[in-house]
């Protein structure tokens, strides 16, 4: 069994500036910490997009400061709040595909784990909080997919933009606009396949067009449980959670720790266990 971390939605603003009173530099820093001292077994540390709020170099320099105490592999994802050309700029190790997408692959056991660049653009624009898959990516995608196929693998999709509704007025608008493409490219590649997504800052399961997913929530502020208010900037203070990914043989099981009220010392309660 591997383990992974999955960090989302991180937000990191200049310093000083908050968001609804939450500063996200000090909540991405005490995110990983408690998922460095609680999971130290883990083999890598996905961070899924929206790394910065605007995408500026200094947001990027201070989202490097945190880095810095993380000694594992790390995999970095691009979200709407990110600017690519800034991204890769500021971390030049960062995986890229051919055609300059911030995409990677890797396989763990029976599992191939692919981290996929839903960004809008090029050109990078602002204001386009909903996800895009172009051409040159579903190709990268269905090479990556067919090997799944070749090598008898499970298939772990990360991507910042769910490609699937969830029942949120307001997000559903934002979601990655290439959805039927999406499903079609995955039912043809016949592999098992979970989707592990962000933007949405909630917990949230299901399965689309017969594949399992799991959103997580973001390491800053979250999104309310309001099905049908269609905006699309709703936030609360919420606990804060990151994900834990254990590939298996037998497939993907996606655990979220709200790590603010995670006990740093569980003792086993005998009358619980005689409830049980």
């Amino acid at each position: 069994m591997t383990k992974l971390l999955a960090l989302t939605d991180i937000h990191i603003k200049p310093v000083g500036q908050t968001i609804i009173g939450l500063d996200p530099y000090e909540n991405f820093k005490r995110a990983l910490k408690h998922a460095f001292d609680h999971h130290p077994d883990a083999e890598r540390v996905i961070l899924m997009g929206d790394l910065t709020n605007s995408g500026t170099p200094e947001e990027y320099a201070r989202f490097g400061e945190v880095l810095k105490s993380c000694d594992k592999p790390i995999t970095l994802m691009c979200g709407n709040h990110d600017q690519r050309d800034n991204l890769t700029a500021a971390f030049p190790w960062a995986t890229l595909d051919a055609n300059g997408f911030v995409q990677d692959a890797f396989v763990y056991g029976n599992t191939r784990v692919l981290t996929i660049d839903t960004q809008y653009g090029p050109p990078f624009v602002s204001y386009a909080h909903f996800g895009a898959y172009c051409d040159a990516r579903f190709d990268w995608l269905n090479t990556q997919l067919a090997a799944a196929k070749a090598e008898g693998q499970n298939v772990a999709l990360f991507a910042h933009h769910p490609p699937f509704k969830v029942g949120l007025k307001g997000l559903d608008q934002i979601r990655m606009r290439d959805d039927k493409r999406m499903a079609q490219t995955l039912a043809f590649a016949d592999v098992p396949v979970h989707l592990l997504c962000g933007h949405l800052h909630r917990t949230i399961s299901g399965s689309w067009h017969g594949h399992g997913f799991t959103v997580f929530k973001s390491t800053c502020h979250q999104t309310p449980l309001a099905f049908d208010d269609p905006s699309m900037s709703l936030s609360t203070a919420e606990p804060a959670a990151y994900g834990v990914i254990l590939l298996t043989n037998d497939g993907v099981i996606a655990h979220t720790e709200d790590f603010d009220l995670a006990e740093d010392d569980v003792q086993p309660s005998s009358e619980a266990m005689s409830d049980a």
